[in-house]
C-alpha cells in the first residue's frame, strides 16, 4: 500500500505500517504532557498501545489463516492508526465462507482476552482477588488500591487493561457497519436468503448510517478517530457495494463479448524511444511485444514506458521493460478478467481461443466503457 513501509513477513503473509501509525506516538506524548505523566507511566502508556496493536496484528491474522483455509490468499496486512486491513484478493462468495473469515478476527481477541482473564485469576488469590472481581465491575483507579490497602502490581494492572480492551475491540467490531467485521457477518447472514448483490446493497445502506452516526458522535464528544473511522466506513462501504454490484452485472457476460481484435503490435528489439512515440501518438495505452519471429513475448504497459521517458532511457530495448502478458479464453467470465485488471493490477490481458491462439486483447478501458454503454 502507498505510503507504508514493510516491517516484516509472517505466514508468508507481509505486515507494512502506514505512514500515519506516526500520529499514536504524537498521541501518546500529547496525553503524557496533558495528563502529567512521569517517564515510566508514558513507557507503560506506550507498552499497552503497542501490545494492543499486536492485538490488533493477531486479529488481521485471524482473517487471513481463515481465508487461507478457503483458497483465498492475503496480499498483505496494513497498520494504521484507527487498526489493521487484511488485503485479501477476493472475500468468499458463499456465504458460510464468508461469515467464517469474518468472525475469526473477533475470535481472535476473544482467545486473547480468555488468556488474559485466566492469567489474572491466576495472580490475583485472596482478598486480592476480591480485589480485582470488584475492579472487573467498576472503573480501575487508585482509589480503588488506596482503599482496599493491597497493591495492585503494574503487570496486573496493565493485563486489565489489555484484556478489556480486547473486550471493547470485539464489540465495537461486531458493530454491523459494513465493511466492518460485524457488517461483514451481517451481510454473510443475508445472503444466504437474499442473494449477495442484495445483501450487500442492504448491509451498506445500514453501514454509512450508522457511520454517520459515528461522525456525528465523534464530533460532538470531541473524538476525531472516531468521526475518521466513521468517515473511512462510508467511503469503503460504497466502494464494496459498488464492486459486488459491478461483478453481479459481469458476471451475465464472458471475454468474447468485449474482446479487442485490433491491437498494436511493437517489437521487442525496438528502442523504448519507438514505444514512447507511439504512446504520444496513440488512443491504446498499453502494448502486446512480439519478437522477430512474431511470437509473444509479453506486456509494456503504460507505468513503464512513462518511466523510460523520465529518466531517460529512449535505447534500451522493448525487451527489458516487458512483463508477463496474463492470458484468459473466450469463455472466461467478465468477472475475472474484471480481477485480473482491477485487483492484480494487469494494464491488459490477452483473450486466446480453445487452441490457445491469441486473438484479441481486454483493457481496464474497454471493460469500464462496455460496463457503461450495457449498464445503463
Amino acid at each position: 500500500m502507498s505510503g507504508s513501509f514493510k516491517l516484516f513477513t509472517w505466514l508468508g503473509i507481509p505486515v507494512f505500517l502506514h505512514w500515519t501509525f506516526g500520529l499514536i506516538f504524537m498521541y501518546i506524548l500529547w496525553h503524557a504532557q496533558s495528563e502529567g505523566l512521569g517517564t515510566v507511566e508514558t513507557f507503560w502508556l506506550t507498552g499497552l498501545f503497542m501490545s494492543l496493536f499486536l492485538c490488533v496484528l493477531l486479529h488481521e491474522y485471524g482473517h487471513a489463516i481463515a481465508a487461507r483455509k478457503y483458497n483465498v490468499k492475503t496480499r498483505d496486512i496494513v497498520l494504521m492508526p484507527i487498526g489493521g486491513v487484511a488485503r485479501l484478493e477476493k472475500m468468499p462468495e458463499k456465504p458460510i465462507q464468508e461469515f467464517v473469515v469474518a468472525i475469526a478476527g473477533p475470535a481472535v481477541n476473544v482467545l486473547i482476552a480468555t488468556v488474559l482473564f485466566l492469567g489474572m485469576a491466576a495472580m490475583a488469590e485472596g482478598d486480592l482477588w476480591e480485589l480485582f472481581t470488584y475492579a472487573i465491575r467498576s472503573d480501575i483507579g487508585e482509589e480503588i488500591v488506596t482503599e482496599s490497602g493491597h497493591f495492585l502490581s503494574p503487570w496486573l494492572h496493565f493485563a486489565i487493561k489489555l484484556a478489556f480492551t480486547n473486550v471493547a475491540l470485539v464489540i465495537f467490531n461486531m458493530i454491523p457497519a459494513f465493511p466492518m467485521d460485524g457488517g461483514r457477518v451481517f451481510r454473510a447472514l443475508l445472503s444466504m436468503w437474499l442473494g449477495r448483490p442484495r445483501a450487500t446493497n442492504i448491509a451498506a445502506w445500514i453501514g454509512q448510517t450508522i457511520a454517520l452516526l459515528l461522525v456525528a458522535t465523534g464530533i460532538w464528544s470531541g473524538d476525531f478517530m472516531l468521526s475518521i473511522l466513521g468517515i473511512f466506513v462510508i467511503y469503503a462501504a460504497r466502494a464494496e457495494n459498488s464492486n459486488v454490484q459491478t461483478e453481479d452485472f459481469l458476471s451475465k457476460y464472458t471475454a468474447k463479448d468485449v474482446v479487442r481484435y485490433q491491437f498494436t503490435r511493437m517489437r521487442s528489439n525496438d528502442w523504448m524511444l519507438s514505444a514512447i512515440e507511439t504512446l504520444r501518438h496513440s488512443l491504446e495505452r498499453n502494448f502486446l511485444v512480439f519478437d522477430v519471429n512474431d511470437r509473444l513475448v509479453g506486456l509494456l504497459e503504460e507505468e513503464d514506458i512513462l518511466r523510460a521517458m523520465r529518466k531517460p532511457d529512449i535505447t534500451t530495448e522493448i525487451i527489458q521493460y516487458t512483463h508477463r502478458l496474463e492470458m484468459v479464453s473466450l469463455q472466461d467470465s467478465l468477472v475475472k478478467v474484471h480481477s485480473m485488471l482491477r485487483q492484480k493490477g494487469c494494464g491488459m490481458v490477452g483473450v486466446m481461443e480453445s487452441d490457445g491462439q491469441l486473438i484479441g486483447v481486454i483493457d481496464e478501458a474497454g471493460l469500464a466503457y462496455f460496463t457503461r454503454m450495457n449498464a445503463s
